[in-house]
């Protein structure tokens, strides 16, 4: 949130063009980082376009920006439920359904903990986006008028694009149930046109909106894990223009004829298809999977990238995971189905039944896809729940489906078509099901209410814990509660105490809030996409005191490092070492790329030499562990938080010379010339230079355009971790 709040900040202050012109030296130095090329921008412009919104109607409307940030998620939240109930509703034609789907939507713990108050992540419009697209794709296929809705689908999945990189999984999910589709209608030889216009209408708007977000671009030509999508227009064209001369010589869809046709404009597209592939392949155009979207097939933690693998929300979910996040939700998406018995709409019910098939897949995989499974598993029990009280319902009052059935021909009344049922038997059978409705609501009235009420209790307090500030948390000290404020103290002691253009090294999962809240100048932040430079920091946290002091006097002005046990950098020390050693090989032996070497033989008092000798050890203990002295004249801590989970460290006799270099305009490269997008350098150094000699640029194992490859390191390292999972 720190990093998304300060640059809806900057847009708002300088405008459009200014913040698609942002280059931020206050993260990643000494590089910098261009933000305008590298930022999903949507949950910025929507949040500046609110808050200008709601100043322009006056009247009392008028909210600060800090306002409408903090308030964002439970907005996008409220809209996400809006749109599911849409969506449950074009499944299964039932208000009622919807109503409950969007009930448990409404506080379920997956779709809580991404739209509680001052969560203010991409998440918490991107499920707006992302359920706002797949309702206009299902809306778009209900009957043959509809296929125009397709274009306000395109819009949608455009919106869901800028807003979070996640924007694969929606692409990739409607070109599926495409697919489905077309292969459903296969067999029941039928040809859906009506699917044909949604599908192009929304693959070609929403791929050009797609293209216009910076950190896409051409990706959706180029990228692997979005060719699929492309697939699914080819294969559209195909059908189409096959269908074209079926209709014409009056063949039918299954028919040995029509298979020809078929193949033989699909063999005309594979030849044209196949001629660019041929032509683009060398030039380098297409990009593997990226580490992410791999890790997706593969078993957690081996998917090449120890970056990647260090990421606790990478882990697969576990049963107790989707008992905490989903709780009896968990049964109804089990429950739900029974949908496809009940096809009122049969494009809606079949892109469910994909969806669940999904989601339920990436939720092994991932357990933070499990934010993509609360939708499902409200739908699903909604539709459970509302399908069940509507035939219950129809029991007992006169129906729809009773005045269709009156005004039906005689050949297609019920009681015509099943033998020795007649119209008095039949209303008979009704009596029967009206007694087994009076059983369900005797037993849903006993049963249900304890189930209900600790379904309620649990999202409550899983509401609670989600909106606990993350670095200000209760603890107990002697059975006394007390506050611990260490992390935001911190921060404002290096606001308050630090100079402006102080630069602060510390491992990269605290850069957003040393820029958000302390106002100071990071190494590097919380986003991943330099590999290399986050490897920089473990190479220098991982070395030896002295040597570590020789580089980081080039880069910072102060370390500051985690302590005090738990998720602290000793306990982050083993990934730091993988993710150093995959740029600079000289920190574990070659035969051990998971630098188990690095870490400690039981506790913190017994640590493997190469730890012991590590800056991030000394820095860790000093002071609290007599076995552990550090030279003052290479770093002095000045600062030790409360409950001691804060260190901070001055650098002693930091290069003045290699600070002023960096801030010298003249020495950033500029591309093209006299641009905005001018990157910083690492200063001329000898050590500086002589440590970037040694880099090997990473690249994952898969990313068949690397010229220099390192497939030695890259087999040795799956192979150590999968042996080491097993």
């Amino acid at each position: 949130p720190w990093f998304n709040y300060r640059a809806t900040e900057y847009l708002s202050d300088n405008g459009w063009h200014a913040f698609f012109n942002w280059f931020d030296r206050m993260s990643w130095y000494p590089l910098g980082r261009p933000v305008g090329t590298t930022i999903y921008p949507g949950l910025q412009l929507t949040s500046v376009v609110i808050h200008r919104v709601l100043a322009a109607m006056g009247g009392g409307w008028e909210l600060t920006l800090n306002e409408v940030c903090c308030l964002m998620p439970a907005w996008g939240g409220a809209a996400a439920t809006f749109f599911l109930a849409l969506i449950t509703h074009e499944a299964t034609g039932s208000r009622t359904a919807a109503a409950i789907s969007a009930l448990i939507m409404a506080i379920i713990p997956a779709h809580i903990m991404r739209s509680m108050g001052g969560g203010y992540d991409n998440e918490c419009i991107a499920m707006t986006a992302m359920l706002m697209t797949f309702y206009f794709w299902v809306r778009s296929l209900r009957n043959e008028r509809s296929w125009w809705i397709g274009v306000i689908a395109g819009l949608a999945y455009g919106y869901m694009v800028a807003a979070w990189g996640g924007f694969t999984f929606v692409l990739n999910m409607i070109s599926l149930h495409a697919c489905v589709c077309v292969a459903v209608d296969f067999f029941r030889n039928t040809y859906s046109s009506q699917l044909y216009r949604s599908y192009t209408l929304f693959f070609i708007i929403g791929t050009f909106l797609a293209t216009r977000v910076p950190p896409v671009g051409l990706t959706p030509f180029k990228s692997l894990e979005q060719l699929s999508a492309v697939f699914a227009f080819v294969v559209f064209q195909i059908l189409h223009f096959a269908q074209k001369e079926l209709n014409r010589k009056n063949i039918s869809v299954r028919s040995v004829k029509g298979t020809l046709i078929r193949l033989k404009y699909a063999l005309i597209a594979l030849v044209l298809v196949g001629s660019v592939v041929a032509l683009l392949y060398p030039t380098g155009w297409f990009g593997p999977l990226s580490s992410r979207v791999r890790g997706l097939f593969v078993k957690h933690t081996v998917t090449g990238n120890p970056l990647v693998d260090s990421v606790a929300e990478h882990q697969p979910a576990n049963s107790e995971a989707y008992w905490r996040y989903l709780h009896y939700a968990c049964y109804g998406w089990a429950a739900g189905a029974i949908m496809p018995l009940f096809p009122r709409r049969v494009h809606g019910v079949y892109f469910l039944v994909v969806y669940s098939i999904v989601a339920y897949y990436f939720c092994q995989k991932m357990s933070r896809l499990i934010l993509l499974a609360a939708p499902i598993a409200c739908t699903n029990t909604g539709a459970f729940f509302g399908l069940l009280i509507d035939w219950m319902w129809d029991q007992y009052y006169y129906s729809d489906a009773d005045d269709a059935l009156e005004q039906a021909p005689a050949d297609e009344k019920i009681w015509n078509k099943v033998p020795r049922l007649t119209k008095n038997s039949y209303a008979r059978t009704r009596q029967f099901r009206q007694a087994i409705v009076i059983a369900i609501i005797a037993g849903a009235y006993l049963q249900l209410p304890p189930y209900i009420t600790e379904f309620v209790k649990h999202s409550e307090q899983m509401a609670h814990a989600f909106s606990n500030p993350q670095i200000v948390f209760k603890a107990n000290v002697g059975n006394k509660p007390i506050i611990v404020k260490d992390y935001l103290d911190a921060y404002h002691w290096l606001r308050d105490k630090t100079p402006q253009d102080a630069r602060i090294m510390a491992w990269w999962d605290y850069g957003y809030q040393i820029t958000g809240i302390g106002n100071r100048t990071s190494i590097a932040d919380g986003n991943t996409w330099n590999h290399e430079h986050i490897a920089t920091v473990g190479k220098c946290l991982t070395s030896p005191v002295k040597e570590a002091h020789s580089l980081i006097r080039h880069l910072a002005d102060y370390v500051l490092i985690w302590a005090g046990g738990g998720g602290d950098d000793l306990a982050k020390s083993p990934h730091m070492a993988r993710i150093g050693n995959s740029v600079y090989r000289d920190i574990c032996p070659e035969d051990d790329p998971l630098c188990s070497h690095f870490g400690f033989m039981g506790s913190y008092d017994n640590p493997t030499p190469s730890m012991k000798r590590s800056l991030l050890y000394s820095l860790s203990q000093v002071s609290t562990n007599p076995k552990v002295t550090l030279d003052e004249k290479l770093f002095k801590m000045i600062y030790h938080s409360q409950y001691g989970l804060i260190r901070i460290f001055k650098v002693m006799n930091v290069s003045q010379e290699s600070k002023d270099w960096v801030a010298d305009p003249a020495n950033r490269i500029c591309d093209p010339p006299g641009s905005w997008m001018c990157k910083g350098q690492y200063p001329p150094a000898p050590v500086i230079q002589k440590l970037l000699k040694k880099r090997i640029d990473f690249g994952q194992l898969e990313d068949f355009n690397r010229k220099q490859k390192d497939e030695k390191y890259h087999k040795n390292y799956m192979k150590k971790m999968t042996k080491d999972r097993e």
